[in-house]
């Protein structure tokens, strides 16, 4: 039984789709944003850890290690730890010769 104010609304199977399509986009842009946003934040920071950098421009570990061994992105080890500078995130969208 609906209580009152409760609305019930009919919506064809293809409408449903497409909404469900567009919402899926909503959702992965706002993904995008708040990756965008945490490491604008972290860019005051002259470095990030490796494991942002890759959360960051969205790869593995071993796409990571590829790119280092081929130093198409700059990285800096103290002991076991591996830092990317955060202008790394950037270039890595805009340089064509990171692929």
């Amino acid at each position: 039984m609906l209580a009152k104010g409760d609305i019930i609304v009919k919506i064809p199977d293809d409408q449903l789709d497409s909404l469900k399509s567009e919402l899926q986009k909503i959702v992965s842009t706002l993904e995008q944003i708040k990756v965008a946003l945490s490491t604008e934040r972290r860019v005051g920071a002259r470095f990030i850890t490796a494991t942002e950098f890759m959360e960051a421009v969205k790869i593995k570990r071993w796409k990571f290690d590829q790119l280092i061994a081929s130093n198409k992105i700059h990285t800096l080890k103290k002991k076991r730890k591996v830092y990317v500078l955060a202008t790394e995130v950037e270039r890595y969208f805009s340089d064509p010769n990171i692929q």
